[in-house]
């Protein structure tokens, strides 16, 4: 059985961040439930609100339940409801299912749930024991960037990120993968494990207030750091470290065909030098020397390099204690033996999990690989509303004439 089966979620989870965190509950087995507006399009995942299947976004349409596409949205095994929380019959319907979940997530802005009557405060009232985690972009103390409202790449830049991407007196802005939103998510999960503990432990919710940007500023820490204590302003330094050489991304046989290679220490370094005695020069026998001569260093190394296959070199630094990996695109992660060892460690496929799942597909997987209580593929990607009688039903127990009633008045 999943970890997390005994937990009811409410998910009013939009774009990236919010979605990406109920995923993970409910690949953990938490029953998750998105929350929509029946009026318009709303908590769309990333890939646009019509976006296919395909995409990690998008309603799963007529898009078949046994069909590999949908599962691989960040909706996936969630149940999907719709309801109209500015109109007063809406509200209430929602606190009486906040009464009866354990956690709300949302990361809209600091004032949208407040503005709907619905803050913390308020749901707390309803159900003291509830976990209610926000994940806005700078959180929701009183300041200047409270209320605003960003995307992945513009919060970056926001918090100094961009500034340190690139290489160095390269004036080109280089643009990454927009990843504060999953870092945020992965760090929004780790603090929800820990309420669930102080739950247990006390009986009581809380409301964890997670900043987007500031999740992300540990990824910055020296630089911020060298800034605060010595006022030195860093900028974009490629794939170097300001303690490590070489560390880079070198060249290998074949056309675009790179290897990451990083030398921690000066054994390794020797080490690296009884494979390649070229390299063995006196100035470049210590750190501090290989650190003042990088340029010509890295110019060595990757004329080294560039005479071997990727992976065949990779093994031979990993044989001797050097850290190396080839550079693989998603062709050759799939054909990996050891990327495909991990991937199949951890995840119920089942057909007690889910019975539609389809034996031999490829599945987006989890993260966390638990021996004993392993995540599970509870199901494909909802359609809007998909669950509203099953949840105002069965779960709040309105009949069918109630529930025709809200949905001819535009509540559900």
């Amino acid at each position: 059985m999943p970890p997390l089966s005994e937990l009811r979620v409410l998910d009013h989870g939009h774009v990236w961040a919010g979605p990406l965190l109920g995923l993970f509950l409910s690949d953990l087995g938490a029953e998750v439930i998105k929350v929509g507006a029946p009026h318009r399009r709303s908590g769309v995942s990333i890939g646009g609100q019509q976006a296919p299947v395909g995409s990690i976004g998008g309603d799963r349409g007529s898009t078949a339940a046994d069909d590999p596409r949908a599962f691989h949205g960040l909706d996936r095994g969630k149940k999907s409801i719709s309801i109209h929380l500015g109109d007063p019959r809406g509200r209430e319907l929602y606190l009486r299912l906040v009464a009866q979940s354990d956690v709300v997530l949302e990361n809209f802005s600091p004032r949208v749930m407040p503005s709907l009557g619905l803050s913390y405060d308020v749901l707390s009232e309803v159900n003291p024991g509830l976990i209610m985690i926000a994940l806005s972009a700078s959180g929701a103390t009183d300041g200047p960037w409270r209320n605003l409202v960003t995307y992945g790449p513009s919060l970056a830049a926001l918090y100094g990120l961009k500034s340190l991407l690139g290489y160095p007196d390269d004036p080109q802005p280089r643009e990454d993968t927009a990843d504060l939103d999953p870092t945020a998510a992965g760090h929004a999960f780790i603090a929800l494990l820990a309420a669930l503990e102080y739950r247990e432990r006390t009986g009581r919710g809380q409301f964890i207030d997670l900043a987007q940007g500031e999740a992300t500023l540990q990824r910055a820490a020296q630089p911020l750091m060298d800034w605060l204590l010595n006022r030195r302003e860093a900028g974009p330094r490629g794939n170097r470290s300001s303690a490590m050489a070489p560390h880079g991304v070198y060249p290998a046989a074949g056309t675009d065909a790179w290897l990451a290679i990083v030398v921690r220490s000066d054994a390794e370094w020797a080490a690296l030098c009884q494979l390649a005695p070229q390299l063995a020069r006196p100035e470049w026998s210590t750190a501090s020397g290989r650190l003042r001569d990088q340029d010509r260093l890295d110019d060595a190394v990757a004329d080294w390099s560039r005479n071997y296959e990727a992976m065949d070199l990779s093994v031979q630094l990993q044989g001797i204690g050097v850290p190396a990996f080839p550079m693989m695109d998603p062709t050759a992660l799939l054909i990996d033996d050891d990327y495909g060892a991990l991937a199949n460690v951890g995840i119920d496929l089942s057909a007690e999990a889910v019975s539609s799942v389809r034996g031999g597909a490829l599945y987006t997987g989890v993260p966390w690989k638990l021996e004993r209580t392993p995540a599970a593929l509870s199901g494909p990607i909802p359609n809007r509303g998909e669950h509203d009688d099953e949840v105002y039903g069965a779960l709040l127990g309105l009949d069918e004439a109630a529930r025709a009633e809200l949905r001819e008045a535009g509540v559900i």
